[in-house]
């Protein structure tokens, strides 16, 4: 019931999969609980992140790992897009953020010359990334840009359950508020392990 009204919250399905595959439902959820508070890809993020640099980092949105990593590096020019479908939070995020950032709507980034993407996906597998709509559109007026996709512990799925994913996403009409990616069409993937290719990812995951 609580995926019927969330079908594209990614931290919840993966949460529901560790409490509904366990013996003990609750010890699994105090379990992932603790996972989450370990999960470094912010940290790890902001070390990897080019240095020095003089041309803007372009980011969809202000999602909270990437933009916790952003903001940790007040060095870089960063440039926040606009999503293609309302987020509501959005300001407030920006607000909370410790740093001077750019809003602009996709023409203004295609404008900026930003050498990197920065995408959070709202889930992923080893294969395959769920991510706001947008993300087409956007790559294309960003050729040059490097797309890295940011997949915190949570997010990450076995294929299977994120084919399910889309596909009650699909069926609740939440479809086009979202898009998928193969991890082998961006340049990187920055997770829990740090920075990784599409070849590299998967062996890394524990999903």
């Amino acid at each position: 019931r609580l995926l019927a009204h969330h079908p594209a919250n990614g931290p919840l399905w993966w949460l529901c999969a560790h409490a509904v595959g366990a013996s003990d439902p609750a010890a699994a959820v105090r379990a992932a609980q603790r996972t989450v508070a370990r999960d470094r890809t912010a940290e790890r993020l902001t070390a990897v992140l080019p240095f020095p640099h003089d041309e803007p980092i372009a980011v969809l949105g202000w999602p909270e790992t990437a933009g916790g990593a952003l903001a940790a590096r007040p060095d870089l020019d960063v440039v926040v897009v606009r999503p293609d479908r309302p987020d509501p939070g959005l300001r407030s995020r920006l607000g909370a953020a410790e740093r001077p950032v750019r809003v602009v709507d996709v023409t203004e980034a295609m404008a900026s010359g930003a050498t990197h993407l920065l995408v959070e996906v709202l889930a992923t597998s080893p294969t395959t990334a769920l991510v706001p709509a947008g993300l087409t559109d956007l790559r294309w007026g960003l050729p040059d840009a490097q797309c890295w996709l940011v997949a915190p512990v949570d997010r990450i799925l076995p294929d299977r359950l994120l084919a399910t994913m889309v596909r009650v996403g699909e069926a609740a009409d939440e479809g086009s508020g979202t898009e998928t990616v193969a991890l082998t069409d961006v340049a990187r993937i920055a997770g829990p392990g740090g920075l990784d290719s599409a070849v590299r990812f998967p062996a890394r995951l524990d999903c």
